[in-house]
């Protein structure tokens, strides 16, 4: 539903988004998440290896690589001249580390794979 980073803003897609459960969330492979312990709609973390970290909302699903994470990247929203946007979604853009080590040398395209673990945020800790 959304493309580019500039469609979070806009109502009409924000309300369909809503009604679609994965939009928002961070999506996992069933299997994987049960062998961790967590359950459709857990508050969860995501960690990278640098201990670059997102939090959010797990979404489970059936059909999905069990060592993968799904998460639109241009969610997270902070900004106050943004009231739609703000405070939907996970901004993995956060993990990425941003330095020549993990750019392509030929198009200087950003490398958007992370290696991350998942865990498990009890409410009363969310930042």
């Amino acid at each position: 539903m959304h493309t580019g980073s500039t469609t979070p803003e806009n109502p009409f897609i924000d309300e369909a988004s809503q009604t679609n459960p994965y939009t928002y969330h961070i999506a996992m492979n069933a299997d994987t998440a049960r062998k961790k312990g967590l359950t459709d709609g857990d508050y969860i973390c995501v960690e990278s290896a640098k201990g670059r970290k997102v939090e959010g909302r797990v979404k489970l699903m059936e059909g999905m690589h069990p060592q993968c994470l799904a998460i639109a990247g241009t969610f997270g929203r902070w900004a106050k001249g943004e009231p739609i946007a703000r405070g939907k979604g996970v901004c993995f853009d956060t993990l990425l580390e941003i330095d020549l080590e993990h750019m392509d040398p030929v198009s200087l395209s950003q490398d958007t794979c992370v290696k991350v673990r998942v865990y498990r945020v009890r409410e009363e800790e969310k930042e």
